[in-house]
């Protein structure tokens, strides 16, 4: 394992810089690691976090005292708990690329019963005091019919307030395909209980929404995973060639010119 995902430093940079905020996941993360940080340095990270669960506060349905394992945590899972996305992203006014990958959708959410949601993220899944209070909750799946057309309705909404901050036309969407394979030919593990030829079909049509919202949306399919990637084997964790050629298109983005 590498360092903490969600790490960042103090870089030097100069007028010439194309400043990142990355919403998403280690596919966003783990190009920018291929980038120079003075060049692109980011201006924030959100992880394992639902569209579904922006504008919603969940906290009255949580424990106020639970326990995480690094700061790169606590930060995911109160800016989950608090929905407060839209109004961390309106400050991002030197952003030139909004980087947006959706592999985090596919935990699916908790809804409670005063209809605030929660993502079902791996890090509520693993803290025992969030774990045992989601046992209240309903989980809307990824992929099925109801949590699909709830996440359009609140992607308009996302969109619309991405026009209102001035970032609509910064956000470059990472759609890369989960692999099916390594580089090895070997068939890659399934994750939160789906394989990868399942994901792909499931995320298409979420992908064809934010596309038809008008967000710049960049396909990549037939890709690869490394067993030798720094976070481990899975259909998400891409071969080096991915990470260039998303790389390609983030220095290529028009607000990044």
């Amino acid at each position: 394992m590498g360092t903490e995902p969600g790490r960042t430093e103090q870089v030097d940079t100069d007028d010439s810089a194309t400043w990142i905020t990355i919403l998403g996941s280690c596919v966003s993360r783990d190009t920018l690691e291929t980038m120079p940080r003075d060049a692109f340095p980011i201006d924030g990270y959100y992880a394992r976090y639902s569209l579904l669960s922006a504008g919603t506060d969940a906290s009255p349905n949580l424990p106020a005292q639970f326990t995480t394992s690094s700061k790169f945590q606590l930060r995911n899972v109160m800016r989950d708990i608090k929905g407060n996305l839209l109004e961390e992203l309106q400050g991002k006014t030197k952003s030139e690329v909004l980087l947006w990958d959706l592999v985090d959708e596919r935990h699916g959410v908790y809804e409670f019963a005063d209809g605030s949601v929660i993502t079902r993220s791996i890090d509520v899944i693993n803290i025992p005091e969030l774990a045992e209070a989601v046992q209240q909750a309903r989980h809307l799946k990824f992929g099925e019919d109801e949590h699909f057309y709830r996440w359009c309705g609140a992607s308009s909404v996302f969109v619309d307030a991405l026009d209102a901050f001035g970032l609509r036309d910064k956000v470059l969407v990472v759609a890369t395909d989960w692999a099916e394979q390594d580089i090895d030919g070997n068939t890659t593990p399934w994750s939160m209980g789906t394989a990868a030829p399942q994901a792909n079909q499931m995320f298409a049509r979420y992908y064809d929404r934010l596309e038809r919202l008008g967000l710049k949306v960049l396909r990549m399919h037939d890709l690869r995973a490394d067993p030798g990637h720094r976070w481990g084997l899975a259909p998400f964790h891409y071969e080096p060639s991915v990470y260039a050629r998303v790389r390609e298109a983030i220095e290529a983005f028009p607000s990044a010119s």
